[in-house]
């Protein structure tokens, strides 16, 4: 018999987004143009958009709200900003893997840009008097390839890097979306980085998957060419280091 649970639940998923489970069937989300922009409860608002809820440690800006329904069951992700593009296809340039750079626990977002330094490899994190965390930094500090480290808030850390020579062809490949003319070798340090398989969604983008297209051409109701690549290019704005999304 399943057990119904009435009260709701709020938890982290990762650096940039926590969680509400349990009773969420009592919320009530308001919409401006589709998008949810607050979240209401039996005894009124409990989330806007803009606020600055603490949970389990954390300092959340809300920026996002989405409502996910898996078999029926209603959650809602409340995010301070979305994933960048760089996260995914730029930050294994760096090597590694996600559990070195501590993806699901203090990394907020790899961007491209910022204002000092023009193009680079940036990395935004939460920070943390953790031990092993004031080890990483150190490490950090050590590879071939850093810049600098600068604390723009007084909750985040921003690690700058400066492009990998090796990496320059690909890095110009993903600045004008070129996902799949990444060099193969490259491609699998992407799918290692992200410990993800040939049939992962990253995959199917960097090989441009038949499967992807199609579904792709449905949702678009249109015939994409052969050659067409799988992901959107980027917003280079959004992908350009902004603090005022984080604090």
């Amino acid at each position: 018999m399943a057990v119904k649970c009435e009260q709701l639940i709020y938890s982290p998923v990762n650096a940039l987004t926590f969680q509400i489970t349990g009773g969420t069937k009592v919320l009530e989300p308001h919409t401006v143009n589709g998008d949810i922009v607050s979240l209401e409860g039996p005894d009124g608002i409990i989330f806007s958009l803009g606020d600055i809820p603490k949970i389990k440690h954390f300092k959340y800006k809300i920026n996002y709200i989405d409502k996910k329904i898996i078999n029926n069951i209603i959650s809602y992700q409340l995010t301070m900003a979305r994933r960048t593009k760089a996260s995914t296809f730029v930050m294994p340039m760096l090597g590694g893997t996600r559990r070195l750079f501590f993806w699901s626990k203090l990394f907020l977002n790899c961007f491209i840009k910022t204002e000092e330094d023009g193009y680079c490899v940036a990395l935004l994190y939460r920070w943390s008097g953790d031990p092993l965390f004031l080890k990483f930094e150190k490490a950090l500090a050590q590879f071939k390839d850093f810049s600098r480290v600068t604390d723009p808030s007084t909750n985040t850390v921003l690690f700058v890097f400066k492009i990998p020579n090796k990496a320059k062809d690909n890095f110009d490949k993903f600045r004008t979306g070129k996902y799949s003319k990444f060099s193969e070798e490259y491609k699998f340090d992407i799918l290692r980085f992200h410990n993800v398989g040939d049939d992962s969604e990253i995959s199917q983008i960097l090989w441009q998957d038949a499967a992807r297209r199609e579904e792709m051409e449905q949702k678009l109701g249109c015939k994409l060419d052969p050659d067409s690549e799988l992901l959107s290019i980027i917003d280079e704005d959004n992908e350009t280091f902004n603090i005022e999304d984080y604090v």
